[in-house]
């Protein structure tokens, strides 16, 4: 066995990574394995929590500890007992205190809703600010619990401040640095943004967006439908929207990602009936609008041009709105 070159085990599903023997996390250790795929030992390996964990054992390094085990073919790995993590969370008058309008993305949307609207949608979603003018999207669980929350900036155009990164902050970060503890100790497992509205409105479609902008822009378009958001691209997975087990879900995905998530969806079978909207089959080649995008550019166009039923009818059909779930007050 000594004369084969080791390697990091490739991934092939939530078996191929283990409990980290330092930290005690599930799925996060990755094995070093000869060229049959047999590991070296069960504490041999890397956790991919580098920078809270960053334990690494290397074969090297073990067989210079068992220099016996030299001459051995193969090795069974014994299952390692799963330490339970507990869920860590942001205490609620924190969210209480910072709820408000008093930012620059509800500044941008005061051009398209109404105070009311805003005012609603803030108080919906626990929307809070900063002193800088941030907005914060917490991340509210079923029980009512905050678990976490993005802190991000938007400019005069209602688009994100990028700068020379993607400038996305989290509230949970800066709680523990008042404490004057580090983020990474803070037991983070996100859930969908709006996931305490799930709840409250047992029957109604929900509507799932990638950005929580979207899922708010949206909501304040078409208050009929529970929106949520599952908060990136690759956040739509099994695990962050089990919450919507049972329900009615339609999937408006961005226009970058449309084939992606239909793939990813199939893996959402617990929920009573999901598909994905085709709102962006007429978006052009490279597109990376969403759907708040193309809401704000029908305002957009409904303040120049006045609005007719048939202006409704195209807009729902565009959005994939189901027939019947919007009524006209002539």
């Amino acid at each position: 066995m000594g004369d084969y070159k080791y390697r990091l085990q490739k991934y092939s599903g939530r078996n191929s990574r283990h409990t980290c023997p330092s930290c005690g996390r599930p799925h996060c250790f990755v094995l070093y394995v000869d060229a049959n795929n047999n590991p070296v030992a069960e504490d041999v390996g890397r956790c991919e929590h580098r920078n809270s964990c960053g334990y690494e054992k290397t074969p090297k390094m073990w067989f210079a500890e068992h220099p016996e085990d030299r001459s051995r073919t193969e090795y069974t790995i014994k299952p390692h007992p799963v330490k339970e993590i507990k869920t860590d969370y942001i205490p609620f008058p924190l969210i209480q205190r910072s709820e408000g309008t008093n930012n620059n993305l509800m500044k941008y949307l005061r051009g398209f809703f109404s105070e009311t609207e805003i005012a609603k949608v803030t108080e919906d979603y626990h929307l809070g600010c900063t002193r800088k003018g941030e907005t914060i999207f917490p991340q509210i669980d079923g029980k009512g619990m905050c678990r976490t929350g993005k802190v991000m900036q938007y400019g005069e155009d209602g688009h994100r401040v990028k700068g020379t990164f993607d400038a996305i902050d989290w509230l949970h970060s800066r709680y523990m640095k008042q404490q004057g503890k580090l983020s990474h100790d803070f037991n983070l497992r996100q859930c969908l943004f709006g996931e305490h509205l799930l709840h409250t409105r047992p029957n109604d479609i929900v509507c799932m967006t990638e950005s929580e902008k979207s899922a708010v822009i949206a909501s304040m378009t078409f208050p009929q439908f529970v929106w949520v958001s599952c908060g990136g691209k690759l956040a739509l997975t099994p695990e962050r929207c089990r919450q919507l087990a049972g329900r009615d879900v339609i999937v408006y995905a961005d226009a970058d990602a449309t084939d992606e998530w239909k793939e990813k969806i199939k893996s959402l079978a617990y929920c009573r009936s999901i598909r994905i909207s085709d709102w962006a089959k007429d978006e052009a080649q490279g597109s990376k609008r969403d759907i708040a995008d193309l809401i704000i550019e029908e305002k957009r166009r409904m303040q120049v041009e006045p609005t007719t039923i048939g202006d409704v009818c195209r807009w729902m059909d565009e959005l994939g709105i189901p027939k019947g779930r919007i009524t006209f007050n002539i």
